[in-house]
């Protein structure tokens, strides 16, 4: 081999795919949760403004989103055999040991 041989290296760049942003809804329309997953469910597909929003407070009725004004919901934390463990005597600290669970309720009013 001499010094002055050239190569070529061919590189082709993956392709990108433009993610798909979904919402899960149950039987009410009340949202489950937000992801570019795709597990089983009622889902529809959202735009990514919708997606970083990802707002608990809107309901989905005949495959639309439909935003009810704040005293539409109502969210409580309450005691609960799963959730998040809390120090039994402060329920703003996460501890992975001896305490009790809380679990966030949201309903629609």
């Amino acid at each position: 081999m001499s010094d002055e041989e050239e190569y070529v290296i061919v590189w082709e760049a993956p392709e990108i795919v433009k993610p798909e942003f979904r919402l899960y809804y149950d039987k009410r329309g009340s949202v489950l949760f937000y992801t570019c997953e795709k597990p089983e469910g009622d889902y529809i597909v959202i735009d990514a403004l919708t997606y970083a929003e990802s707002r608990p407070d809107i309901k989905v009725v005949d495959g639309r989103i439909v935003r009810g004004g704040a005293s539409t919901l109502s969210s409580r934390l309450h005691r609960s055999t799963e959730g998040t463990l809390c120090e039994a005597e402060d329920v703003s600290i996460i501890t992975e040991a001896d305490g009790q669970y809380w679990k966030l309720e949201t309903k629609s009013l």
